[in-house]
């Protein structure tokens, strides 16, 4: 006898990742209230910082923002997360940071690029207020003022994105692995390869998949290859199910990961 009233079974929608973006600026602030006032003085009609929110006015966007004390460790986390970013050679750059009175912390959901650019503005809004520079704390990655300015205001695309989110390549010496970090805060898989082979080529073919990524927006699947121009290697791209950075709660990249096996020089 057929069942009428059986319930249909319907296929479950996908459920998108969470990821949440911090960024850190430190500045010259003394206090809450001279933060309050460098926002709105400096952002009109823009961004407003009330009740523990930095409020994005034209796409009503509230963002966490935390107030802190000034942190003994700032100089060198600058240092060390702007090493591929070049702020150690500009000029009293960290001293300044050396300096700062206080640091701003903003928190928001991302996971797309539309997501990141609103919070990357967001983050400009502070550098506007008097916001020395800026470190990505869910990506590792440090910038000046005028660095994160210039990316946002002079030929501004998507592309952009992943100069300000990505790190193109770090090293795993224990497990002997090359790989990208911050591709979560655009909401798109990061990439591992095995050490031992021409690295520069490895850093190559990561930061033209990141680009290939973001600009050309194509279906990934397991099993297909990839090469990052005519003549070089090729690749077949795999599932990666171990990350490096497996409960890292900034850095662990819940969009997943490719493992890249060369299979033609």
């Amino acid at each position: 006898m057929l069942n009428f009233f059986k319930r249909k079974q319907t296929p479950a929608t996908p459920v998108t990742p969470t990821v949440k973006t911090v960024l850190c600026v430190p500045g010259p602030w003394q206090n809450h209230q001279e933060v309050l006032h460098a926002i709105a003085e400096n952002n009109l009609n823009e961004y407003i910082f009330a009740g523990m929110l930095l409020f994005d006015m034209k796409r009503s966007i509230g963002y966490e923002l935390e107030i802190c004390d000034p942190d003994t460790r700032m100089r060198q986390s600058f240092e060390v997360a702007g090493s591929t970013t070049g702020v150690r050679d500009e000029k009293g750059f960290l001293d300044a940071i050396e300096a700062h009175k206080t640091v701003l912390y903003v928190v928001g959901e991302t996971g797309s690029l539309q997501a990141a650019e609103q919070i990357a503005r967001a983050g400009a809004a502070l550098l506007k207020a008097g916001g020395i520079g800026l470190k990505v704390e869910s990506a590792g990655k440090a910038f000046t003022k005028a660095q994160w300015l210039d990316m946002l205001e002079k030929d501004f695309d998507e592309a952009s994105l992943y100069k300000m989110f990505v790190l193109d390549v770090l090293l795993d010496s224990e497990r002997g692995i090359l790989y990208s970090c911050g591709m979560h805060n655009l909401g798109l898989k990061d990439a591992l390869f095995v050490d031992g082979q021409d690295r520069a080529a490895i850093m190559d073919t990561l930061s033209s998949f990141g680009y290939y990524q973001i600009v050309d927006k194509p279906t990934i699947h397991a099993g297909q290859t990839f090469s990052p121009y005519r003549d070089a290697p090729i690749y077949r791209i795999h599932e990666e199910s171990d990350q490096p950075n497996a409960g890292h709660d900034l850095f662990e990249n819940p969009f997943g990961m490719w493992r890249f096996e060369k299979i033609r020089d």
